[in-house]
């Protein structure tokens, strides 16, 4: 029997993707932006580095609070509403990561004047959390994976299909959190007030992060394709992957906009915009992840409501052409 994934499902579920996402991306991104300080001896980078990082901050305490009722509910509702994760590959786990992430990235971020006097130290420490957040977000992914794909082995092959959707998930990760790391700039912009130039040139520097992994992210699809050629049914991913093209080209476009302007501050109608645009990446990117598992589970488990959107788009160019 199949699983029906209808569109009422897909938006919270991309709305946790996209929370997932950026409790992944932001820590990277400013530990990019550390990393860059250091090769560059730019007093800005540092600065932006630890105002994202308060914002990675804040994801991973959402994020901890998150799996820890997440875990205690299963205990007690868990037996009697048959929970669909296996509690031993998500929920100790992620819990126990989610703690690791929050210690070691709160101390990246809370002890920064301390931390700061010894840089190498301050960016190992943070590392080991941004490292813990990526390993959180690999194991959840897999979790749900194994539960598409109850004949899959418990670790994922080199050659499984899971890897290549798991880099571009980082990667995407990366570009939506420069996404939200653009609207907490703006938020941040009378609190902190490092000065015009600051603000121009940290706004620029975070979008072409975000421009460039966005960009990278779809050539992931070729590494998939090579991995799962032999089970590839690429009808199901024509829809959505075509909608993943058009929201990605608008998010690129609107992060050009603010990257090329020289005020990039009067561009907060982007800056505001971009965020949702992502989250409509993140959520027809979900579609095609849930059909490529289903891909590797030889098309026995579940179904979207994207192959029926295709399904009448053909009905209806048929039509059009028998008028014609």
């Amino acid at each position: 029997m199949q699983i029906f994934i209808s569109i009422n499902d897909i938006l919270p579920a991309a709305a946790l993707f996209f929370n997932l996402a950026c409790f992944t991306g932001v820590p990277v991104l400013s530990l990019l932006g550390y990393l860059s300080g250091i090769a560059r001896k730019k007093v800005f980078m540092f600065k932006m580095a630890r105002q994202i990082a308060r914002l990675g901050l804040l994801f991973i305490i959402s994020t901890s609070l998150a799996c820890a009722g997440l875990l205690g509910a299963s205990y007690y509702y868990g037996p009697e509403a048959d929970m669909w994760l296996e509690h031993h590959v998500f929920w100790e786990s992620g819990l126990y990561i989610c703690f690791v992430a929050l210690v070691f990235f709160g101390f990246f971020t809370l002890c920064w004047n301390w931390l700061a006097r010894v840089k190498w130290l301050h960016l190992l420490v943070g590392s080991v959390g941004g490292t813990a957040c990526m390993l959180f977000a690999g194991i959840l992914l897999w979790a749900v994976w194994r539960e598409l794909d109850p004949l899959s082995p418990v670790y994922p092959q080199a050659d499984s299909m899971f890897w290549p959707v798991l880099v571009q998930v980082y990667l995407l990760s990366i570009a939506a959190g420069s996404a939200a790391g653009l609207l907490y700039l703006l938020y941040r912009r009378n609190l902190d007030d490092f000065g015009r130039d600051y603000y121009r040139f940290v706004l620029g520097y975070v979008s072409r992060c975000g421009i460039f992994f966005a960009v990278v992210s779809p050539l992931t699809c070729i590494w998939l394709y090579f991995a799962g050629r032999e089970v590839f049914m690429p009808d199901h991913l024509i829809m959505p992957g075509a909608l993943f093209v058009i929201f990605l080209v608008l998010a690129v476009l609107l992060l050009l906009r603010i990257a090329r302007s020289a005020h990039p501050l009067r561009n907060k109608a982007a800056i505001i915009v971009c965020p949702g645009v992502f989250l409509l990446v993140v959520a027809v990117r979900l579609v095609s992840y849930l059909e490529v598992a289903d891909m590797a589970a030889q098309g026995e488990v579940l179904s979207t409501f994207m192959r029926d959107w295709m399904q009448a788009l053909e009905s209806w160019a048929s039509g059009r052409i028998r008028m014609w």
